[in-house]
């Protein structure tokens, strides 16, 4: 339940969660504990790196490869609150161009 509250907190939250999560298994013991951080690795890379890419790709229709690149160039270049508004940026772009570009130069 901790790690769900958390969760809620952008960029350190579920980290913090795993984190917690992690030392409360080392209570128990060390394979326990590893294979907790084994778990939460494998859910943060699926969280993270699977599920928005293909969301974002079928919701504003941009491509993966994209939405991981502007989620990255705004967290390092402008911070943690330009990586969540990061993608909303890349979809106007490719808005704009897609309007402003002449039919002759458009893929069909």
């Amino acid at each position: 339940m901790l790690v769900a509250l958390l969760d809620l907190i952008p960029i350190v939250g579920s980290t913090t969660g795993g984190v917690i999560a992690s030392l409360v298994a080392l209570t128990k013991g060390l394979p326990i504990a590893l294979a907790t951080v084994g778990l939460y690795a494998f859910y943060r890379l699926i969280e993270d790196y699977q599920l928005p890419p293909r969301v974002m790709r079928h919701t504003v229709r941009i491509f993966p490869s994209l939405t991981i690149i502007a989620t990255l160039v705004g967290g390092v270049l402008l911070g943690p609150i330009r990586a969540l508004t990061a993608i909303p940026v890349a979809a106007a772009i490719r808005l704009i161009l897609d309007e402003v570009t002449p039919p002759s130069l458009q893929r069909r």
